[in-house]
């Protein structure tokens, strides 16, 4: 599970081993030992330093797409995510062309409010 949840996370983020082995300073050859099929599992100080390099939790990748799915989002920054739960669900199903004009609307209203 750790093994498939790592792979899919590298490939989503867009990264390359070795370059996940650069950010994280975890050799190429430990990291490889995650991703092949000895499917070795981490300790918990290099599983934090995988996450945090790939934009996830630990919990993501130990427990993958059941986690995501309790999430409905792979991010490990959820403060305000049940604050708009229902704004996020409602711009899913809005038509693409109105989008840019509620962007629009957003950027302005945020920014009055800032100055």
């Amino acid at each position: 599970m750790f093994r498939d949840n790592l792979k899919e996370q590298i490939e989503y983020k867009g990264m390359i081993i070795k370059e996940l082995a650069a950010k994280t300073g975890i050799s190429k050859r430990t990291i490889d030992t995650y991703v092949d099929s000895r499917a070795v599992i981490p300790n918990a100080e290099i599983a934090v330093k995988l996450a945090e390099a790939l934009d996830t939790s630990v919990e993501f990748l130990v427990k993958g797409s059941e986690y995501k799915k309790k999430l409905d989002i792979p991010c490990k920054k959820l403060e305000n995510y049940d604050k708009y739960k229902k704004i996020l669900d409602d711009l899913k199903v809005i038509p693409q062309d109105f989008l840019p004009v509620l962007e629009a609307m957003i950027h302005a209203a945020a920014k009055k409010i800032v100055s």
